[in-house]
């Protein structure tokens, strides 16, 4: 593809992924995303210049100033949490009145960044306005880093089923953190795309515009470092695993003046945040979650004993974990990552170091983190915090399986059989905690049409229709990326086309390899 036909691509996929996301945000009431009111309030407070809180007697509780008309009138807990038949019909309205409140954040000494990129809205609207377009600036970042790796499926020149591994990889879970306020959902999709872009850097980088693509590794590795406390960790983790895929080549890259220009772009632009972490956010310390302690070895070892608890969180466990999927929906994702690791570990010699590396670290990071801080805090992880790893992982892991494991043949049905079965995985995610939330998650589906239910903000129909739009444009951008199909392209093609984006279509030429 040319860089016109690129962008258009990337273009479709950005629009389709922030419909997806959107659709979330308009579906899920405020306050009802994990610890969001804190993350909302920390960001009202940031871009009016109080960068960090006010300590309290609390461990890891600090205070911050924000106008009355732009606090969750819920206060940290909203009134449904933890009740899953209760439906959000219980939600107070935000306050009208002047002036400003104290309110108490467990995030209040977070790294700005992402509060200063998310919390403008709050300058200029108030009340639920306010808080919605909080939610949608943070999903309209959310899915330009997404986009990122749709335009490295289009851009590789050589067969791969990057649609199906995307569609594992994008668990319901993932799509419902990028719906809210909290910078998870950022630090989430910039590894993702920092996977994709460092593994075109590395395997099909030679004749390329090399810089422009060192530009955006750069990016994407500097806004995903900087979201929270672990996220340089999530990095290296990631950067490291891709190179492990083919060290002789990664040798080759780093002698080359323009690849440690880029990398020590990146050293110096995230040395803010790690200091940030070293010496605000890491002594502010946490919220405990129990009164369990425990010693490193002792969490660490708990921590992996929770490890199909964290798998079943990354698929899908909403709200304030009130809300489960159907068990076939986490089965059959499950099954789907698991094949995908699999396969990982069947690659060819070369590229078996850094999928080991990768999954390893998938499971192995996450109990060494909380181990460090179990002594101190307890059991404080979540499925959530390991996602921008595991989405990471499985992208590196299927692009290098793709040549290494399964033939042309095998790759033609995944990029279609796997795609759809997880869209219809995520319809099912959605109209479950849609459900939830309008009329609780006993009430037949068909209530939430009442009008005695809750109804997400513009409508469930609004919310319906963006979903299906948003899967239909995310899915055919996805179509159009891969060689390994033709009946994958002509597919992706006709969808293009109802957007009036036929110039955006390739072409192949007779007797063009793959």
């Amino acid at each position: 593809m040319n860089r016109t036909r690129l962008l258009l691509v990337a273009l479709v996929a950005w629009i389709g992924v922030f419909l997806l996301t959107a659709a979330w945000v308009l579906a899920t009431p405020i306050g009802n995303g994990p610890d969001e009111s804190n993350h909302f309030a920390k960001a009202a407070a940031t871009v009016r210049g109080q960068w960090t809180g006010v300590p309290t007697g609390a461990q890891g509780i600090t205070t911050v100033h924000v106008p009355r008309a732009v606090t969750d009138p819920q206060g940290a807990v909203p009134c449904a949490a933890r009740d899953a038949a209760k439906p959000a019909t219980c939600m107070p309205p935000f306050s009208t009145a002047a002036g400003e409140v104290e309110v108490k954040t467990g995030v209040g000494d977070y790294f700005p960044g992402y509060y200063l990129l998310v919390g403008w809205p709050t300058l200029l609207l108030d009340g639920a306005h306010g808080y919605l377009a909080v939610r949608l600036v943070s999903a309209l970042v959310t899915s330009a880093l997404a986009a990122v790796v749709v335009l490295v499926g289009a851009a590789l020149r050589y067969r791969h089923a990057l649609p199906a591994w995307a569609a594992v990889a994008v668990t319901p879970m993932t799509i419902y953190v990028g719906a809210l306020v909290n910078p998870s959902s950022v630090e989430i999709a910039g590894c993702a795309a920092l996977a994709a872009v460092t593994w075109l850097v590395l395997h099909d980088g030679e004749g390329r515009r090399l810089r422009w693509w060192l530009t955006l590794l750069v990016v994407c590795g500097v806004v995903a470092g900087s979201m929270r406390t672990a996220s340089p960790l999530m990095v290296v983790v990631v950067v490291l695993g891709v190179l492990l895929t083919d060290v002789p080549r990664a040798v080759q890259l780093l002698r080359r003046r323009s690849v440690l220009a880029a990398l020590g772009a990146a050293v110096v632009l995230l040395v803010p945040a790690v200091l940030w972490s070293a010496f605000v956010a890491g002594p502010a310390g946490y919220i405990p979650s129990s009164p369990e302690r425990y010693g490193f070895v002792e969490g660490t070892l708990r921590t992996l004993a929770l490890t199909p608890k964290w798998g079943e969180q990354m698929v899908g466990v909403f709200g304030w974990f009130d809300t489960t999927l159907p068990a076939w929906v986490v089965t059959a994702w499950a099954m789907g990552i698991g094949l995908v690791f699999l396969a990982g570990l069947a690659v060819r010699r070369r590229a078996l170091p850094g999928t080991v590396f990768l999954i390893a670290a998938t499971v192995l990071v996450p109990a060494v983190l909380q181990g460090i801080g179990a002594a101190e805090y307890g059991i404080i992880w979540q499925g959530r915090y390991g996602l921008p790893l595991l989405v990471a992982t499985l992208l590196v892991v299927g692009l290098a399986a793709d040549r290494d494991v399964f033939r042309a043949r095998a790759l033609r049905p995944l990029v279609v059989v796997v795609p759809v079965l997880a869209a219809v995985g995520q319809v099912v995610a959605f109209a479950v905690v849609l459900r939830r939330y309008a009329v609780g998650v006993s009430a037949p589906f068909a209530s939430v049409f009442g009008a005695e239910a809750w109804h997400p903000y513009g409508g469930t129909v609004l919310a319906f229709v963006l979903l299906l739009v948003g899967l239909a444009l995310a899915g055919a951008a996805l179509a159009v990326t891969t060689p390994a199909s033709p009946g994958s392209v002509a597919l992706g093609s006709v969808a293009l086309r109802s957007v009036a984006l036929r110039s955006s279509l390739p072409r192949r030429r007779p007797g063009r390899a793959d």
